[in-house]
């Protein structure tokens, strides 16, 4: 009775300060009238909030929904998506989740209006706690990450690392370490980076991680320093849990001695961060070290003192614990009845705490259940005013189309007059064209080709007719593969020649090893080569490129037959690659007689341009314009450096095989 008049007294001047501060916000709410006013919508806002920490939330509701019908008068966006944040905060408090997640996607609509970043990130964190209440830790992530995106583009490296923490520590309640460690490891190097609070925490929970995978030096380098950073920033709760940890892996190895050592320092510093639940389970397993060190008075007093504690504050997971223990210690002492009676309390705990787990399941599939019924509910509303709007607008929009249809029938026959026009234009440049490329493929077969056909024809007759000695049989043969070989080359480039001026050469890149193709080319060219006495040097170390075979093999023949038509008698080709950023870049190089400087710039025109070989070998000066067309194709790039008297060097890009 003596206390009443002071618990009276207290109730007087809770409710004087309520007052107070509904006369304040009252007097606030009166002031705002436009849209310049939104600073004083903010400063009504925050004292919202005060409402929200003092727990006062039916009143905060109230003043909320106030400033928010307000702030939505004035046009203020970025305090609407405030004031709906608020209102889901509340509820997510008075465990209404569906109505909390109404509020929060209205408040992130707004904040997206305004690209408010910070308030983007605050309501995904607010959301994914919702998710996480309805035991949907998968969604809860997602919302998480969204959060953490928010908040690297505004460099709110405290929310940062809180939001790392917090999806690191869903991922390990989901039994999905391999994520879990790595965003725990991302909250540590932030808080470490920028110096912020609860380094300890982190290095804990990746500590536990590893001992739970059985990483145990890992676990012990981990909770070592986590135990060095609590110290050093008197971070007594966290050093306690470090305490913990380091006594289990201790356990772990038999080391009775040390595990109790680290035990009663755990103790120690949960008694003085207040931490009931760590001086509890210290105790605890303070008494079953000493069980398994037989000394069973010990034993039964440490328990005895942790279960005491226990059955105050009901902490399911430890009292199980607490009874399994104390059925091995009493079964251990050969007081079996006794044991037996842990053992019924240990099961009858058991089914009890199933059951709650089990309710708890069920009430978070109901309520998940309800979240998407109201979200169905929420849709469907959304379509029915979405078909409303529809109806009214289409009698206007059927105005606005039956004038729009003139105009468009009138457009269209401008429209169409004047394509026709174009066409017929672009039809005439094409067949104009197609003249061009047409005449210039006849006049190429009937000079070029028709004279390299004449010269195997008149060569064929003479071996027909066994008209030629032994000894002119050996000449004519060389001469004979010669121009065969400058036929096939001849006819490759008029074929892609005459595709490419049609658009109808296609690339159709690959990964392959170029020195494939160039041994096949060398191959090819031997002959020729050992004829001229031309010396071919390959280089080439294994290089996979991306681009079309096909391609490259006719690029590099022609390059091959083009530095061994310059070339002399007792000169080289050689063929090496280098890597250039990105791509690789393969070279052929002749000690030939060069190109003069005054030509270089004709060698990939559009017109052709040619000139004899050092054996008067002929061509018809696509060859490297076609070489040009293919390589542009794959995305590569051709160069040419040159001197006369002393060579030239073909450099082809292309780019490297991932």
């Amino acid at each position: 009775m003596k206390n009443k008049p002071h618990l009276f007294l207290l109730l007087f001047f809770i409710s004087l300060s309520a007052f107070s501060q509904q006369k304040e916000l009252d007097s606030i709410l009166t002031h705002i009238t436009t849209l310049s006013d939104s600073t004083i919508v903010d400063t009504g806002s925050k004292k919202v909030e005060e409402l929200f920490v003092k727990k006062e939330y039916d009143l905060g509701l109230v003043y909320a929904n106030k400033l928010l019908k307000i702030s939505e008068k004035i046009g203020y966006d970025n305090g609407i998506g405030k004031c709906y944040n608020q209102i889901g905060n509340i509820y997510t408090r008075k465990d209404k989740l569906i109505k909390a997640t109404t509020n929060y996607n209205k408040a992130e609509i707004h904040f997206k209006k305004t690209n408010s970043l910070q308030g983007l990130a605050l309501v995904n964190n607010n959301k994914s706690c919702v998710e996480q209440n309805l035991g949907n830790l998968e969604k809860s992530i997602t919302y998480l990450l969204k959060s953490n995106k928010y908040s690297i583009l505004i460099n709110d490296t405290l929310n940062l690392s809180r939001t790392y923490n917090n999806i690191a520590n869903s991922y390990a309640l989901l039994g999905n370490f391999k994520p879990a460690k790595e965003y725990y490891k991302k909250s540590i190097f932030i808080k470490e980076k920028y110096n912020l609070p609860k380094i300890g925490t982190s290095l804990n929970n990746l500590a536990l991680l590893h001992f739970n995978e059985k990483m145990i030096d890992s676990a012990k380098s981990y909770v070592t320093t986590a135990l060095a950073t609590c110290k050093k920033n008197n971070n007594i709760r966290s050093a306690s849990f470090s305490y913990e940890i380091l006594a289990k892996i201790a356990l772990g190895k038999n080391d009775y001695e040390l595990a109790k050592k680290h035990y009663d320092s755990s103790m120690i510093a949960g008694i003085k961060s207040k931490c009931n639940q760590s001086v509890i389970n210290s105790k605890q397993q303070l008494g079953y070290i000493a069980m398994l060190t037989k000394n069973y008075k010990e034993a039964e007093k440490m328990l005895t003192l942790s279960r005491e504690s226990l059955e105050k504050i009901n902490i399911p997971s430890l009292l199980l614990t607490n009874y399994k223990y104390s059925a091995k210690l009493d079964s251990t002492r050969g007081k079996h009845a006794s044991a037996f009676e842990w053992q019924k309390k240990y099961q009858k705990l058991s089914d009890k705490n199933s059951l709650v787990q089990t309710n708890q399941k069920i009430t978070q599939a109901e309520n998940r259940f309800k979240a998407e019924m109201e979200q169905l509910k929420l849709i469907d509303e959304q379509e029915k005013r979405e078909q409303k709007s529809k109806e009214k607008l289409f009698k206007y929009q059927l105005y606005n189309y039956i004038t729009l249809g003139v105009l468009l029938f009138v457009s269209i026959c401008l429209f169409l007059i004047i394509k026709t026009r174009k066409q017929r234009k672009r039809y005439i440049k094409q067949l104009n064209e197609s003249n061009q490329v047409k005449n210039k493929l006849f006049s190429i077969i009937s000079h070029d080709l028709k004279n390299e056909i004449h010269g195997l024809n008149g060569s064929l007759n003479l071996l027909k007719n066994n008209s030629l000695s032994p000894v002119e049989l050996q000449e004519i043969i060389p001469l004979l593969a010669n121009r065969t070989h400058q036929t096939s080359i001849m006819l490759t480039n008029l074929l892609n020649w005459s595709k490419s001026q049609m658009k109808e050469l296609n690339a159709k890149p690959t990964s392959f090893d170029i020195t494939e193709v160039i041994s096949s080319k060398f191959a090819f060219f031997n002959p020729k080569a050992k004829q001229k006495r031309i010396k071919l040097i390959n280089e080439l170390v294994p290089t996979h490129v991306y681009a079309d075979k096909d391609m490259f093999s006719i690029v590099s023949q022609n390059l091959m037959a083009n530095a061994i038509k310059f070339c002399n008698p007792g000169d080289s080709i050689t063929l090496f690659s280098k890597v250039k950023g990105d791509n690789y870049q393969i070279c052929f190089k002749d000690t030939g007689i060069g190109i003069d400087p005054a030509n270089v710039d004709k060698l990939f025109a559009e017109d052709t341009f040619t000139t004899n070989g050092t054996n008067q070998e002929t061509g018809t000066g696509l060859g490297l314009r076609i070489c040009k067309e293919l390589i542009d194709l794959n995305k590569g790039d051709i160069e040419v450096e040159s001197k006369p008297g002393e060579g030239s060097t073909f450099y082809i890009t292309l780019p490297m095989a991932s």
